[in-house]
């Protein structure tokens, strides 16, 4: 008897809502920038939206009441998985600063048993380039996560470069180590199998 192959695919679940009332944004349209084609998804009348996409990293470029409202990069999307997503905003207040692409790490984590580990702490925090000074220099970039109850998490809206990625609990630090984003639009999977016990 074979296993049946793994999901290659994971769904992106996103509610929409306006900053200012709360109230759903059930006329927006989101443009999800895939490699070089694009799907568009019209929200329902709760302002969500629900998406299967490959594993990978998106830009999402979302337009409320025929205007530019918000562009997101560096969504990660985990193969197996639903990744929830909520944003507020203003109808028509972009900030016209659309960023760099970006990139995202996300994985699963299990104890030694392959039981998920739930509500863990995940930070990457980039590692400075050798001869930058201690003191003075820019502050550390980190991104932080907690594990759902599948053990799964996503950093999102990561730049290139190498991060120490750091998994605990309220009680230990359970693993640190390595992690490198060699471009933009990069998914880097990073499964971890953590010798505890949940």
């Amino acid at each position: 008897m074979t296993s049946p192959a793994p999901s290659t695919h994971g769904t992106l679940f996103c509610t929409l809502v306006d900053r200012r009332s709360s109230v759903p944004l059930a006329d927006a349209r989101v443009t999800c920038v895939i490699g070089g084609g694009i799907v568009q998804v019209d929200v329902d009348s709760r302002g969500e939206f629900r998406a299967d996409f490959p594993q990978g990293v998106f830009d999402l470029v979302i337009s409320a009441r025929g205007e530019l409202s918000l562009t997101l990069r560096g969504i990660g999307v985990l193969a197996g998985h639903t990744q929830r997503i909520l944003r507020a905003f203003v109808p028509g207040e972009d900030d016209a600063n659309d960023g760099v692409p970006a990139s995202a790490i996300g994985g699963y984590l299990t104890d030694r048993l392959g039981h998920p580990l739930v509500d863990a702490a995940v930070t990457a925090t980039l590692v400075s380039p050798p001869g930058t000074p201690l003191y003075g220099g820019p502050g550390k970039q980190t991104y932080a996560a907690q594990t759902d109850k599948f053990g799964a998490f996503i950093l999102h809206a990561i730049k290139p470069g190498t991060y120490d990625v750091v998994v605990r609990t309220k009680q230990n630090t359970l693993s640190n180590e390595r992690v490198t984003v060699p471009d933009h639009r990069i998914f880097q999977r990073h499964d971890l199998k953590l010798m505890v016990t949940v």
